[in-house]
């Protein structure tokens, strides 16, 4: 049995040090996704963008504009076919409005909008520290920049979209450059790669992005940001229900 005990020693030994690792690396990732996170931060923005989604049936184009302010997002459709659908974020709740039918339905975080675009995707204005805690996964090259890949799981009690997700980071500019969403389980669900980021008075904005789906095949969501300004003044009153079906 000396051997046994030996052994079960050891397992404890190194199971100890992988625990003291994986609490010495959690700090650090986090202060890399806390970092990264800021360079995208901004108190207000306006943007102008197309959506181009693709499957087996074919490619669709929609187009936008969006407003933000801290929490509070606006985004109205432009494109003919969703002409004056508008979608609301505001006080933790998410809203779409129907001007054909003049209604309004509360929306869920996960719901798809339009091809793998979903809710939480274009309205949460969150730091990914509120709802994740973030843990070093490796290093990496992309596109060949150094990166972290770090591990991002939904805290508990937190109401997320995707309950784990992979995050590289370059470890240079602090840039995110790719994303991979799971399940609880670690089935996975989408991947969005940054293609193309801009520098906007201080602030990264991803101006090319695409979008995977990881459970169909060759269905993919492109988003094209064509123009961005932020810092600007938006009043209160455009993210309320009244403005929403103005």
């Amino acid at each position: 049995m000396k051997h046994l005990r030996i052994r079960a020693t050891a397992f404890v030994l190194v199971a100890t040090i992988a625990a003291v690792a994986a609490a010495q690396e959690a700090p650090v990732a986090q202060d890399i996704v806390r970092r990264a996170d800021a360079r995208q931060d901004y108190e207000t923005a306006y943007m102008e963008a197309r959506m181009v989604n693709t499957d087996q049936f074919g490619s669709r184009t929609i187009t936008y504009v969006a407003w933000a302010q801290r929490t509070d997002f606006l985004m109205e459709f432009t494109s003919d076919a969703e002409y004056g659908q508008r979608i609301l974020r505001t006080d933790g709740r998410i809203y779409h409005f129907f001007p054909d039918s003049e209604t309004v339905i509360t929306r869920s975080e996960g719901d798809s909008i339009v091809g793998l675009i979903s809710y939480d995707d274009v309205t949460n204005e969150e730091s990914l520290l509120d709802n994740y805690a973030a843990t070093m996964d490796g290093e990496e090259t992309l596109g060949g920049a150094a990166t972290w890949r770090i591990r991002l799981q939904a805290r508990p009690g937190r109401r997320v979209a995707y309950a784990n997700q992979l995050v590289w980071i370059e470890q240079e500019s602090l840039i995110i450059r790719r994303v991979e969403m799971y399940t609880r389980s670690m089935q996975p669900l989408k991947t969005m790669e940054m293609r193309a980021v801009k520098d906007v008075d201080g602030v990264h904005v991803p101006t090319d992005m695409l979008i995977t789906d990881e459970v169909r095949r060759d269905v993919t969501s492109e988003i094209f940001v064509e123009k961005i300004d932020v810092g600007i003044p938006i009043p209160d009153s455009r993210f309320t229900r009244r403005a929403l079906t103005r």
